[in-house]
């Protein structure tokens, strides 16, 4: 049963961008609190250099926590989907907006080309910032 539930869980994770022994550590540590690196690597079948290098990644992003017990590190998930779905929805915007400026940029004929582009990227972008807004995400 728990495994189905872990690999629901990094379907969903590489769908928000993680790449694929990222979100193979993810869920097995939301499922499997307080592992070490080598219960980790030995759990998802990968080497112990690379299971500590996306630890890492993790860790620099936030989403995995790491503290000392009985003289070796420990690892946990921080699960916080609403910082991780905030984040996905930042990036996008952040890529739209850019998008936008770009299409500003043209002249001539090729503005007039991507008009109708132009309009799908306004109405992504209102669409996030009205999401934001309902849901009080900054």
């Amino acid at each position: 049963m728990a495994e189905r539930v872990r690999k629901k869980l990094r379907e969903v994770l590489k769908r928000w961008g993680f790449g694929e022994i990222e979100a193979d550590i993810f869920a097995t540590l939301a499922t499997k609190n307080g592992m070490t690196a080598n219960e980790i690597a030995r759990e998802i079948g990968c080497a112990y250099s690379t299971t500590i290098n996306s630890l890492n990644v993790l860790r620099r992003m936030g989403y995995v926590e790491r503290t000392r017990k009985d003289r070796k590190f420990v690892y946990s998930a921080n699960i916080d989907f609403v910082k991780i779905i905030d984040e996905e929805m930042n990036r996008i915007s952040k890529l739209l907006k850019e998008l936008r400026k770009e299409i500003k940029g043209l002249k001539g004929i090729y503005r007039e080309k991507m008009k109708e582009l132009a309009i799908k990227v306004e109405k992504a972008l209102n669409y996030i910032e009205g999401k934001a807004d309902r849901e009080g995400i900054e």
